[in-house]
């Protein structure tokens, strides 16, 4: 399957935004880790944490980056080049792109269910009113 220009610009428009959004995100965690004290063992714990966190952004920045990289050299090959641009390249930028955002996809489930088990509670009271929401609506239903 071959993609115009038309499809293929707002994929690397998204595939731009996200590597800003990362870059950004990797920006804020490397500050974080300069305000920690360089000698500092107490901190050493949460330092190890944050450069945790930045390996699991490299999983899905570096395909972002270089889908981005690779879809816009498609886009603009021809211009370049006069050449046809080679199918590999759109085929691996877009596949970096799927990874890419599978890789996002699986890092925001994996956060969710941490912040889920920290606050089982919380989840528990507004399941409980989610459900309670759901029965009245059910109820005003067969009512009316």
């Amino acid at each position: 399957m071959s993609l115009s220009t038309e499809q293929l610009l707002p994929i690397l428009a998204i595939a731009i935004t996200l590597s800003a959004y990362l870059s950004g995100i990797r920006l804020y965690l490397i500050q974080k880790i300069r305000e920690i004290p360089r000698d500092d063992p107490a901190h050493a714990e949460k330092k190890y944490a944050i450069q945790k966190q930045l390996g699991w952004l490299t999983l899905a920045d570096a395909p972002i980056v270089m889908s981005a990289f690779l879809l816009g050299l498609g886009l603009l090959w021809f211009s370049l080049t006069g050449l046809r641009t080679p199918a590999w390249m759109l085929s691996l930028g877009l596949w970096l792109f799927l990874f890419a955002g599978t890789m996002m996809v699986l890092q925001h489930f994996l956060a969710w269910h941490r912040t889920l088990i920290e606050l089982v509670p919380i989840a528990i009271l507004v399941l409980i009113g989610i459900l309670i929401l759901f029965a009245l609506m059910i109820w005003k239903t067969f009512l009316m």
